[in-house]
């Protein structure tokens, strides 16, 4: 007889240990995106009668049929901490995360024979994010700068009269420790500091942002597709305050813009892999931008210059448009990352559209200011913008203007390796092309003797 219940049991528990695809990590990309994704995938490959059930926590079941077969996928979304962690253990075949795998991640991984997941074959953007600073939506606040927000959440600042506003003791809410919101937040606003333990922790972004939305004396943090009956703060970070809108998230300059990631070990399924195809085309990113996340559309925007920035800047980008992308580099490289390099086919794709025949681009290159002496990071500017140019160029991409600007026009303090990566970058602007002739000088620097391909 108790042999008879084990068996029974073990029926009872195949749906979960069956699934025929297993997602786990963010809850950033699993609570709404991955799930959405996932169903749009199964009904573009001919999948019917799809059913979702949330069998747990942050734990969702998706099933559907096609030619009397069954699929079972299964999305677990207990935070980014949980994506490397259970595709090393195999109990996940894609990891989720909304921030970038650790080094002691990544080695792990390597030695599990998974691969190194860093590399871009293995490490794939899905959607830009804008991590929000949140308020009640009654709150007067309207921005703040970045290093306020840390003394606010380190519990330096514990009341809003310090603030300048009427007073009353400041209630904080941040993520858990799992979360990659979290790690994302403590690496680019906490650094060394740490956390109030007067902070309220919370395993969902969504119950964080309605904490918020019910107390006018709290802040918090969510991601921008989770900014619900709250007020996201603009943040400024040595450079005038930046909201977390799509084109300043697109363009990585909003001041807590991250990426979110899937991570697909070296031996995967053609499940898996199909199912990565769909999640980065042009059918997804439609439906990331439905739920209120970035996608990787090249957009053009309009555009002002800064104030502050050079003539020669201003004169470069007199009458373009912004796109929605920047490339950008480590310190002293003119290396493309694993999404750049996915950028520069989604730029050519972009150019080679009927209605961008008449149009060309400009290329802006900067340095940030303290990696090299001043004239050194004139001309490493100018590399990094003749490296696209080159790149460009082998795709037949053809760039008219390219120009260095050194360490002008910061979009961000060099006072953490986060900020000086946002200062190296290249910027890209469409313009018409013009109907005259252009002199030499108004051309720039010419895209020649750039380095190698990575």
């Amino acid at each position: 007889m108790r042999c008879l219940w084990f068996v029974f049991l073990l029926v009872l528990a195949l749906p979960l240990c069956a699934a025929d695809l297993r997602i786990h990590g963010s809850n950033t990309v699993g609570e709404r995106l991955a799930p959405a994704l996932v169903s749009e995938w199964l009904r573009a490959e001919g999948y019917r009668e799809i059913t979702s059930e949330e069998t747990a926590f942050e734990e969702t079941l998706i099933q559907a049929t096609r030619d009397g077969q069954r699929i079972s996928i299964e999305i677990h979304a207990h935070g980014s901490g949980t994506s490397a962690r259970d595709l090393i253990a195999g109990v996940a075949d894609i990891g989720m995360s909304s921030r970038p795998i650790t080094p002691a991640e990544a080695e792990a991984a390597k030695a599990a024979g998974l691969g190194q997941l860093n590399e871009p074959k293995h490490e794939l953007v899905l959607a830009l994010d804008g991590l929000s600073v949140v308020v009640h939506p009654d709150s007067p606040l309207l921005h703040l700068e970045k290093e306020t927000i840390r003394r606010l959440f380190s519990g330096q600042i514990t009341d809003w009269s310090q603030l300048g506003l009427r007073a009353g003791r400041i209630a904080l809410h941040a993520r858990d420790d799992k979360s990659g919101t979290w790690d994302s937040f403590r690496a680019m606003v906490l650094g060394s500091s740490p956390l109030s333990p007067r902070a309220q922790r919370y395993e969902s972004t969504a119950r964080l942002a309605a904490a918020v939305a019910r107390d006018p004396l709290a802040i918090g943090f969510v991601g921008m597709s989770e900014v619900k009956g709250v007020k996201a703060l603009a943040i400024s970070d040595g450079a005038p305050p930046v909201t977390p809108d799509a084109f300043h998230v697109a363009v990585e300059d909003y001041p807590l813009s991250r990426r979110l990631y899937f991570y697909v070990p070296a031996a995967t399924s053609e499940l898996a892999r199909r199912f990565i195809a769909y999640a980065l085309s042009d059918a997804a990113q439609a439906s990331v931008e439905r739920i209120g996340f970035v996608s990787q559309y090249v957009t053009p925007y309009p555009a002002v210059a800064r104030g502050d920035a050079p003539a020669d800047y201003r004169d470069i980008v007199h009458g373009a448009e912004r796109l929605s992308l920047n490339f950008r580099f480590g310190s002293g490289s003119s290396f493309l990352d694993s999404k750049a390099l996915r950028d520069v086919d989604r730029l050519t794709q972009f150019m080679q559209q009927p209605e961008n025949a008449g149009r060309e681009l400009r290329l802006i290159g900067f340095a940030d200011a303290d990696e090299v002496l001043p004239y050194s990071a004139w001309s490493l500017s100018n590399d990094r913008a003749d490296f696209i140019a080159e790149v460009l160029g082998v795709r037949n991409v053809p760039v008219a203007r390219v120009r260095g600007m050194g360490g002008a026009v910061p979009v961000a303090a060099n006072d953490s390796e986060i900020g000086r990566n946002r200062n190296r970058r290249v910027e890209v602007w469409l313009a018409e092309k013009p109907t005259h002739t252009a002199t030499a000088a108004q051309l720039g620097s010419a895209a020649s003797g750039a380095p190698a391909l990575p």
